[in-house]
């Protein structure tokens, strides 16, 4: 379904631990829109996920990306948290617009446990299609 490219990174303050996620960009969406040339309003939702409990702990979600199939987001998020024995689920979602609905493109995973987060770390994941519901 095409890729999505995130940077990632714990730094540690004298509060804690935090994870600074950067959402990047997208590439090589593969999703069949309405039509060859039109140009999709794309957002990432993620949720910080507690491995034991299967919870989402968190929450976010990018601006939207107008007319755009490969779209640059560079946004930071930090969560004061240590990202050991948590995962990373990150949502390609199309803005349907004023009266459709949105649309689920793809959605990656990401382990934090198997990262080694001391330095900068960024990479690129592939958009798997989804089974997954998406609440606003």
């Amino acid at each position: 379904m095409g890729e999505i490219k995130i940077a990632l990174k714990k730094e540690v303050k004298t509060d804690g631990e935090q994870l600074v996620l950067e959402i990047l960009q997208c590439r090589n969406i593969t999703y069949k829109f309405k039509s060859p040339d039109h140009l999709p309003d794309l957002y990432v939702k993620l949720y910080v996920v507690n491995i034991a409990t299967q919870k989402r702990i968190i929450k976010k979600k990018t601006r939207v990306c107008r007319h755009d199939r490969e779209p640059s987001f560079n946004e930071t998020f930090r969560f004061c948290m240590n990202p050991a024995g948590h995962s990373l689920q990150l949502f390609l979602v199309s803005n349907g617009g004023k009266f459709m609905k949105k649309t689920l493109i793809g959605e990656a995973y990401v382990w934090l446990d198997k990262a080694d987060l001391r330095k900068r770390v960024v990479s690129w994941h592939k958009l798997l299609a989804s089974t997954a519901q998406i609440h606003s």
